[in-house]
């Protein structure tokens, strides 16, 4: 029988009523609305630096 162990981190943080990209002072909204505009995830790495491709 195989055993399957699932990593979880939380990537997303709620603060003053909104979302945030944890550890970071970027709105979730703002890396939404990047990415429905059509930016790829590097693309989206490169305008809010501090985040990872992981987050992405």
């Amino acid at each position: 029988m195989a055993v399957l162990t699932v990593l979880t981190q939380q990537y997303v943080e709620q603060r003053n009523h909104a979302y945030w990209i944890s550890n970071t002072r970027f709105s979730l909204n703002s890396v939404v609305y990047a990415f429905l505009s059509g930016s790829s995830h590097e693309i989206i790495v490169q305008k809010f630096p501090l985040i990872t491709l992981e987050q992405v």
